[in-house]
């Protein structure tokens, strides 16, 4: 036995095969070669029910056959309609026709519509060896291809992943110091570059949170951080919201000026001081706002928020100070 053959036929072990013919002779006959080189072949008599197993196939594996081997001539649904039905389910998939007929128009209908190999009836053996064969060997590089093609997938996602993780708050889910230290000196950039011309920042402090710790838990004051993120968030639309550590928070105005950044914060604020939570009775926070000027370094700029954030802690918090 020759290499090739040989290496087809241990290929050939893990395929899948779909035959499709009407003529019950002619089925057993070449079922019992075809049982020499795959060990999966389903088969069917006529064109509707092979589609319907198509059908099935997929949806019990989530995988098409790798090889559907079928007549042109067959009841009820002929192998070209068949296999056009199978071509526009996958495009990728290898067909190959068995057929007594020999007339042009259906040689180039099966070319138009993809048919991979085409075998005349009476079958020599030797020419379906050969078809065999090289279809066996087309699918092999497709599976390598589709297993390189996945692992790159998986590549991406898990690099995605990594990257979302470097880049968020492990709690709440939001935005991690990290990255919004990296987009501040992007804001510094653009602001350098006339590329854009306000920016404002605003700084969040939850009141009183340590007596939330004390008095509910730490997991409730985990919990609390959770809804208030999820509570600013809804009031976002193209600022970014980040974690500045604690209970703190803050949002980068991109284009925004001073006004129109304490609007947004006192919306905020009103709607965290309406807001039921679960476990606490109630929960307010003070904000502080600062807008870039001419000269300023992202330091000054952080310091002014700062420094507004605990004006409003001084005079009563629960407040928007610019």
């Amino acid at each position: 036995m020759s290499h090739d053959i040989k290496e087809m036929m241990e290929f050939g072990k893990d395929l899948k095969v779909l035959f499709v013919e009407d003529n019950q002779e002619v089925r057993l006959q070449l079922k019992k070669l075809l049982k020499n080189f795959f060990y999966s072949i389903d088969e069917s008599e006529d064109g509707i029910h092979a589609f319907e197993m198509y059908e099935k196939f997929k949806i019990k594996t989530d995988n098409f056959y790798d090889l559907v081997i079928t007549d042109i001539s067959m009841p009820r649904l002929n192998g070209i309609e068949l296999s056009k039905k199978m071509i526009e389910k996958n495009p990728n998939q290898l067909i190959l026709i068995m057929s007594a007929h020999t007339e042009s128009e259906k040689l180039i209908e099966l070319i138009d519509i993809g048919i991979y190999k085409f075998v005349q009836k009476p079958i020599d053996h030797t020419v379906l060896l050969d078809s065999l064969s090289s279809v066996i060997k087309k699918t092999k590089k497709q599976k390598k291809f589709m297993e390189m093609e996945k692992k790159f997938k998986e590549i991406k996602n898990n690099n995605t992943i990594l990257n979302k993780m470097a880049i968020t708050d492990k709690l709440t889910s939001i935005y991690n110091r990290r990255y919004i230290d990296n987009k501040l000196f992007e804001s510094f950039q653009n602001l350098e570059s006339f590329s854009q011309k306000e920016l404002s920042i605003i700084f969040i402090d939850i009141d009183d949170f340590k007596q939330i710790n004390d008095n509910f838990g730490h997991i409730t004051g985990d919990e609390v951080l959770i809804t208030f993120s999820h509570i600013i968030k809804k009031h976002i639309t193209n600022e970014i919201f980040g974690r500045w550590g604690g209970e703190e928070f803050i949002i980068i105005c991109n284009n925004k000026n001073l006004q129109k950044s304490f609007n947004l914060a006192e919306k905020i604020r009103i709607s965290l001081e309406e807001y039921k939570f679960n476990k606490v009775p109630k929960l307010t926070a003070s904000f502080g706002i600062a807008s870039y000027e001419k000269g300023d370094t992202v330091s000054k700029l952080l310091e002014k928020a700062d420094s507004n954030l605990y004006i409003a802690k001084d005079n009563g918090k629960n407040r928007v100070i610019i």
